[in-house]
């Protein structure tokens, strides 16, 4: 008896963590839908994508399935429930775009006004800003440069001073207006024109005119902030429980809520909702908002739209059907909702964890619409590989240095096989390591064809500026640029530094920043066939010898880079951080090490060089991490999660972080 109680105990435990929690009663008329939510969600959950997952789908204003997997809380055997807050990420950027439409529907803004009108002490080196409206910080078309905020786990940067701080000094990616390319940081001037105009903190008004109206009771700033029934972040394999994450750009990207709670927020956007914005706002933020550069696009834009990802996916428009969706990802929750407004229907999808949220919404979505009797996009048939044609003479114009963003590339025709050859060029591998080889695309009447991924390409030109565009995106049928053509320097410049094979250790984070793997080390470089521009810290044209601006101006979070010297030193400042030379960090010896923070309170660094053990004595708020340079500064140890003896490999580098006059203590043996 005894035994079978303790099976009987064991059965309600196992149940109890890892059974689906608080679902909805079964119908037949929703039950594809159930079922597909359920293979997805747990197929992702067991794959590594998250820990921890909530669904809901609503149909006609009324939740028909809600469900819940795996355990908020593992320690307590706490499950996931329907009231159970996640992060949401960037789908909190809706919220702002609500608060917005609000406001302009109280009279107190019109969305073609500048954005100086509201906020004065909004300054740039560009003069171009001036010209920024409100209506761009949502359709994505400012030119800010891009992400201006660290993720926390206790509160210690105030964000929107470090936003006009690091704004006064910086340009423009591109004229207002021109291009819409995602960027945070429009939101968190948003942000600050809600609470300039309302007299409210931004998550006031939110919780005031957006949570209370819709019966939102499960919604709130981030989970670090707020605490209470919140699920927890789970790292995937090692399973380690990480502290809440704290997202102080609330309008950007730090809201936190349930799948419940977002189909409500959802439905008011549907036909037959509950409208808590004005009839002209509704239409506003349900229409397309295009930029001078869709013109150009053969077929839709992401971004088109008002705080949207999209306000149309092409595959459902050419079925009559518009399909609205906004994705948000933090470092540890990922969060999607779809809404069909003409229908009143919605499905949202939270998770812990980093994953492809849009794609399982989107499967729960097809699967909804299918029981409704309603069109949906088949699959794109298999087809054969495309036969190599020649290239048109005004395509071969093309051929030079682009850049991604993040790296540089040369492209080279071969006039023979009919192809794009696309050689990495920056940044340059370390030493030992071979670069990637080149990416080949197969031409064929005005396009060009990756034959393995099934993907393709094409030109344009927009004045001095040409692009490659991936045409019709998998999952979203839209374009985007992928590479944009470098200028060409008649009169290369250089920096007052050779910055060739240079590392890099940033020298300005909190003990509190949330630091994950490739954040805190990079390598600089430069190349003999790029003359005129650098690799650091993203791709920048060398305007002179303490300063290089940012090259692209058609992707997100673009960075230039100013040398200076402190204590006779050569600092890097790129954006809001702040790196010094990895070579003035000093070595660890056997023994005991000890490092005190200094008066500005800059981070230390210390440098492995022999293989060590270590062990760390550290003030209460200090901070310890050990880095491999040589593995894309890959994070071998975080005392956030990690504790006692710790291995470091030869070339291991040690991060210190506290505040000044905060005293370190390294054991080395």
């Amino acid at each position: 008896m005894k035994r079978m109680k303790r099976f009987a105990a064991f059965v309600f435990i196992f149940c109890l963590l890892f059974a689906p929690q608080g679902a909805a009663a079964e119908s037949d008329a929703y039950s594809e839908t159930m079922r597909t939510a359920r293979e997805i969600l747990w197929k992702t959950i067991t794959s590594g994508g998250g820990s921890s997952a909530t669904v809901a789908v609503m149909d006609g204003g009324k939740i028909v399935y809600s469900e819940e997997f795996g355990a908020a809380k593992r320690a307590t055997s706490r499950p996931v429930k329907a009231d159970t807050r996640f992060n949401i990420g960037s789908t909190s950027k809706m919220f702002a775009a609500v608060a917005i439409l609000l406001l302009a529907d109280d009279g107190k803004l019109a969305l073609d006004d500048p954005v100086v009108k509201h906020l004065p002490e909004f300054v740039m080196r560009d003069e171009r800003y001036r010209d920024i409206t409100v209506r761009m910080l949502f359709n994505h078309s400012s030119g800010l440069p891009g992400s201006t905020f660290v993720f926390e786990y206790e509160p210690m940067i105030e964000p929107h001073a470090l936003l006009l701080e690091v704004l006064q000094e910086s340009d423009l990616k591109h004229a207002p207006g021109a291009m819409g390319i995602y960027c945070n940081d429009g939101f968190t001037l948003a942000e600050m024109i809600v609470e300039r105009l309302s007299g409210m903190k931004f998550i006031d008004f939110v919780a005031e005119r957006i949570f209370e109206p819709l019966g939102m009771k499960d919604s709130a700033a981030s989970v670090g902030e707020t605490l209470g029934n919140v699920a927890f972040y789970y790292d995937i394999p090692a399973g380690r429980k990480y502290p809440l994450e704290i997202v102080r750009v609330h309008a950007a990207g730090g809201l936190s809520s349930t799948a419940k709670d977002l189909c409500r927020f959802a439905d008011s956007f549907t036909a037959g909702g509950k409208h808590i914005l004005s009839e002209p706002s509704l239409e506003e933020v349900l229409k397309s908002q295009p930029t001078l550069f869709t013109e150009h696009l053969r077929g839709a834009a992401l971004l088109d739209a008002f705080g949207w990802d999209y306000a149309w996916i092409p595959d459902y428009r050419d079925k009559g059907v518009q399909v609205l969706g906004k994705s948000g990802g933090t470092m540890f929750y990922s969060t999607n909702f779809q809404v069909v407004p003409a229908e009143r229907l919605v499905v949202a999808v939270s998770i812990s964890g980093k994953t492809n949220a849009p794609e399982i919404s989107r499967a729960i979505l097809d699967a909804l619409m299918k029981e409704k009797g309603l069109p949906v996009p088949e699959k794109s048939p298999l087809k054969k590989s495309v036969e190599p044609r020649p290239i048109p003479s005004e395509l071969l114009a093309f051929e030079g240095m682009y850049t991604d963003g993040t790296r540089a590339v040369r492209f080279l025709f071969d006039r023979e096989k009919y192809a794009l050859n696309i050689h990495h060029v920056l940044p340059a591998a370390p030493d030992g390591e071979e670069t990637p080889p080149p990416l080949k695309l197969v031409h064929n009447e005005g396009l060009f064809h990756d034959l393995e991924k099934g993907s393709s390409y094409y030109f344009i030109s927009e004045g001095k500026d040409v692009y490659l565009i991936a045409r019709k995106i998998p999952g979203f049928g839209m374009n985007t640029p992928v590479f944009q053509r470098l200028e060409e320097v008649e009169a290369p410049k250089q920096l007052s530094i050779d910055m060739n094979g240079v590392l890099w250790m940033m020298h300005n984070v909190t003990p509190s920043a949330q630091i994950m793997s490739g954040m805190l080390m990079s390598w600089s470089s430069v190349s003999d066939e790029l003359p005129g521009y650098v690799y650091g810290f993203g791709i920048q044209k060398v305007e002179g010898p303490d300063f290089a601006s940012m090259a692209a101006t058609g992707f997100r979070d673009q960075l230039s880079l100013r040398l200076f010297r402190k204590d006779g030193k050569i600092r890097v400042r790129s954006g809001m951080f702040v790196f010094s030379q990895a070579s003035e960090a000093g070595a660890l010896v056997n023994g005991k090490n000890g490092v005190v923070i200094g008066p500005d309170g800059e981070n230390e660094w210390r440098k492995v060089e022999q293989e060590m053990i270590l062990s760390f004595t550290r003030p209460e708020m200090g901070r310890v991490v050990a880095v491999a340079p040589a593995n894309d500064a890959e994070l071998l140890y975080d005392s956030v999660v990690d504790n006692g003896e710790f291995f470091a490999p030869e070339g291991t580098f040690v991060f210190l972080a506290g505040a000044p006059g905060d005293v370190f203590e390294i054991e080395a043996r």
